[in-house]
């Protein structure tokens, strides 16, 4: 149902500043029910406001910008996490309706509920005596 298209972890240059930014790929999880496909992706450090999901044709894309910052009055004498940016791609099957997902952000894990088309999912048939 979904093929990924491969993001290599990367430094690039943002559009609007001239400054490297680090870019990962976030983990993922993919996950089937009966009437959905449900996608988990890890991005620590990124806020509910800093995510972007989008979908182009049969393309679904998201990205998500780190908001952490040097907190107040401390200077950091060791440091091993480094806030970064995370993008992934993927392409969608042709079984997923692109106009019925549902995201949502919790403690760094962005969680997309994408539904399947009706005649998709799977569905009983009645059997009758006779």
């Amino acid at each position: 149902m979904f093929r990924l298209f491969p993001t290599p972890a990367t430094t690039s240059r943002s559009a609007e500043s001239s400054q490297p930014r680090r870019v990962a790929t976030p983990r993922c999880d993919i996950q089937e029910t009966a009437e959905a496909v449900i996608v988990s992706a890890d991005m620590p450090g990124v806020a509910q406001d800093g995510v972007e999901v989008r979908i182009h044709g049969d393309v679904l894309s998201l990205s998500g910008r780190s908001a952490v910052g040097e907190p107040e009055r401390l200077t950091p004498l060791w440091r091993e996490y480094l806030p970064r940016d995370y993008e992934r791609t993927f392409r969608l099957g042709q079984d997923i309706d692109p106009e019925q997902v549902n995201a949502a952000m919790k403690d760094g894990v962005l969680r997309l509920e994408l539904k399947k088309r009706t005649s998709a999912q799977p569905r009983r048939i009645a059997v009758t005596a006779g």
